[in-house]
């Protein structure tokens, strides 16, 4: 299977996408490519590839940038085309955004920082295997303001109403969490906010080894692959 990762990182310490690659190479026989939006590193089209990913970023989901315009091209193209995509939190946003403009995104009254309680709306191919409500990490301040036309939810969250998204009759995903941060991510991100003094944002932060569930990015990222 070949995948592609956008890879949006803005932080140097997260070029490679390093976690998102981690689950792609559990793909079965899996060839996995990362290339970097920010750095106009993008494909000319999703042909070559089996399946997309597109990454987290710093980058605010109401920017606009020539790379940013070619990554909304691309998403476009790949849903016209049933090319199977999975966006993670900006990557969730920009898939939004990339099908109903601008004002499908926004600022969150309640920006999400840590061990987040997603609830399951309705079965999915995407969650199955998981139960009616699990933990994951969060990290964001912005959020998709409503679902792309023709789009049903299937996750929401106590601050965020669509925390999960899918194209109907397509194999099109948006997620707003990390499924694929581990314990030790959190942990990394947690120690940065306490240092600069923005520990009042973080949920949870000393409950990450009794909420975190290595099952749910198992789950995830293996439906995704097995659809």
């Amino acid at each position: 299977m070949n995948v592609l990762i956008i890879d949006n990182n803005m932080s140097p310490a997260y070029f490679g996408a390093a976690n998102l690659r981690h689950w792609a190479h559990r793909a079965p026989r899996a060839t996995v490519t990362v290339r970097r939006g920010p750095d106009n590193d993008l494909p000319k089209n999703l042909k070559a590839f089996d399946c997309t990913i597109i990454s987290g970023s710093r980058t605010s989901a109401l920017e606009s940038a020539p790379w940013i315009d070619r990554m909304h091209e691309l998403i476009r193209e790949g849903v016209q085309s049933n090319h199977r995509m999975l966006g993670v939190c900006y990557g969730h946003q920009a898939i939004a955004r990339a099908l109903g403009g601008l004002p499908m995104v926004r600022k969150a009254a309640t920006p999400e920082f840590g061990w987040t309680k997603i609830e399951v709306m309705q079965s999915n191919p995407l969650f199955e295997g998981l139960p009616q409500s699990f933990f994951s990490f969060s990290a964001h301040f912005e959020e998709v303001t409503s679902p792309p036309a023709g789009s049903v939810v299937f996750g929401k969250s106590p601050a965020c109403a669509i925390q999960a998204f899918q194209i109907q009759n397509k194999p099109v995903f948006g997620i707003q969490f990390h499924p694929e941060k581990s314990l030790e991510d959190a942990q990394y991100i947690f120690d940065l906010f306490k240092k600069d003094g923005r520990a009042g944002l973080l949920s949870h932060a000393k409950a990450g080894k009794s909420l975190y569930n290595p099952r749910v990015p198992e789950a995830i990222f293996g439906n995704f692959f097995s659809l």
